[in-house]
């Protein structure tokens, strides 16, 4: 299922500068989802998901 909404969020336009991000945009917003779900609020929530997965 993740690979079904990562997919989705793949065809979004990611209007960052390329050659400066880190982190592909599907990932993050897959990772703010999930974060999302399971009761997170903020950013410090959605790295702490990103970094215990």
């Amino acid at each position: 299922m993740a690979n079904a909404i990562s997919q989705y969020f793949r065809g979004i336009e990611d209007p960052r500068v390329q050659g400066r991000c880190q982190h592909l945009l599907s990932d993050i917003l897959l990772t703010a989802l999930c974060t999302y779900i399971t009761g997170g609020v903020d950013y410090q929530e959605m790295h702490l998901f990103a970094k215990d997965r």
